[in-house]
C-alpha cells in the first residue's frame, strides 16, 4: 500500500486541474483502487481547496488594492464625496469579493460533494466542516484586513483632505483680509479727503462769518468814533470861539476898569459897574448837550466827563490830556 500511495503521487505531478483529477481518479478505478487512493484524494482534495483558497484570497487582495487606489486617487474632492465614494467602493468590493467566494466555495464544495457521495461521508463530512470552519476564519481575517485597511485609507484621505482645505481656508482668509484692509485705506482716504475738504470749506466759510462780523464791527466802531470826532471837532471849535469871546471881554473888562480908574478917585464904590457875562457862569454838573444850541458857550471838560460816563467814551479814545488855558497875545 505505500508504494501505491507513492506511485499516485507520482502520477499526480503532471499540471493538471486538481479536482479534474480527483474526478478520474473516483470514475476510473476500482473499489480497491478507491479506498488505497483514499489517502491521496484527502491530500489532494486538501491542496485543491488551498489552492481554491488562495485564488480567492488573491482575488480578494486584489480587489482590495483596487479600492485603495481608487480611494487614493479620489482623494483630491471634498471630504463629504470622498468618504461617500471610498464607502460605496468598499461596500461593492466587498460583496463582490463576498460573491466571488461563496460561489467558489460552492462551486468547490458541490465537487466536494460529488466526490464525497463515494467516499466516506463521515469523514468527508469532518473535513467538509473543517473546510468551512478554516474558510470562515479565512474570510474573517480577510474581511478584517480589509476594514483596517479601509480605514487606514479613509484616515489618510480624511487628514489629507483636511489640510488641503485649511491651508485653502488660510489662503482665502489671508486674501480676504488684504482686500478688505485695502477697500478699507481706500474707504479711509476718501473719507479724509472729504473731511478735509467739509473741514476746509467750513473754515472758510466760519472765516468769511467772523471776518464780515469783525468788518460790520469795525465798520460800526468807525462810525461810533467819527461822530465822536466830529462832535469834539465842533466842540473843539466851539470852545475855540469861546476862548476867543472870553479874552475879548477879559480885554474890554481891562481897559473898561483901567478906564474907571484913571476917571474915579477911588473912594466910591464899583461894582455896579461890573456887568455879568456869560463867560463867568457856573454851569450844572448835569448839563446836557442836547441844549447846546441855546447856549454859545460849551464846556468840553463836562461834555468828556458826560460822555464817558454814559458810556460813549472810553479810555483809549482820549490819547493826551488838553489844556485850555487861554492863548497869549
Amino acid at each position: 500500500m505505500p508504494k501505491r500511495s507513492m506511485m499516485s503521487k507520482r502520477c499526480l505531478r503532471p499540471q493538471r486541474d486538481p479536482l479534474e483529477l480527483i474526478e478520474r481518479m473516483l470514475t476510473r478505478t476500482t473499489l480497491t483502487t478507491r479506498r488505497i487512493g483514499h489517502g491521496d484524494v484527502e491530500e489532494v482534495g486538501g491542496r485543491a481547496f488551498e489552492e481554491a483558497n488562495e485564488r480567492a484570497r488573491l482575488e480578494k487582495e486584489d480587489a482590495v488594492r483596487k479600492a485603495i487606489q481608487e480611494t487614493q486617487e479620489r482623494a483630491d474632492k471634498r471630504l463629504k464625496e470622498e468618504l461617500e465614494n471610498a464607502h460605496r467602493i468598499a461596500e461593492e468590493d466587498k460583496r463582490k469579493a463576498l460573491e466571488d467566494a461563496r460561489l467558489k466555495a460552492e462551486e468547490t464544495a458541490l465537487r466536494v460533494r460529488r466526490a464525497r457521495d463515494q467516499l466516506e461521508k463521515e469523514r468527508l463530512a469532518k473535513l467538509t466542516w473543517k473546510l468551512t470552519k478554516e474558510k470562515e476564519e479565512a474570510l474573517k481575517a480577510q474581511w478584517e484586513e480589509c476594514e483596517r485597511l479601509k480605514r487606514e485609507a479613509v484616515a489618510k484621505a480624511i487628514a489629507e483632505t483636511t489640510r488641503r482645505l485649511r491651508n485653502e481656508f488660510a489662503l482665502e482668509k489671508q486674501l480676504a483680509i488684504a482686500k478688505a484692509l485695502k477697500i478699507a485705506r481706500e474707504n479711509f482716504k476718501k473719507k479724509l479727503e472729504e473731511t478735509v475738504r467739509k473741514t476746509i470749506e467750513e473754515c472758510e466759510r466760519k472765516a468769511a462769518e467772523e471776518a464780515a462780523r469783525v468788518a460790520k464791527i469795525h465798520r460800526a466802531e468807525v462810525i461810533r468814533l467819527e461822530n465822536i470826532i466830529d462832535d469834539v471837532k465842533r466842540i473843539n471849535r466851539d470852545e475855540v470861539e469861546a476862548r476867543e469871546w472870553v479874552q475879548m471881554d477879559f480885554r474890554d473888562l481891562q481897559r473898561d476898569y483901567k478906564r474907571f480908574l484913571d476917571y474915579t478917585d477911588g473912594k466910591y464904590h464899583s461894582d455896579y459897574m461890573m456887568r455879568l457875562r456869560k463867560h463867568g457862569m457856573k454851569y450844572d454838573h448835569n448839563w446836557d448837550r442836547r441844549d447846546s444850541e441855546e447856549v454859545d458857550l460849551y464846556l468840553l471838560p463836562s461834555f468828556i466827563n458826560f460822555h464817558t460816563k454814559m458810556g460813549n467814551i472810553t479810555p483809549h479814545d482820549v490819547t493826551k490830556p488838553m489844556s485850555f488855558a487861554p492863548v497869549a497875545r
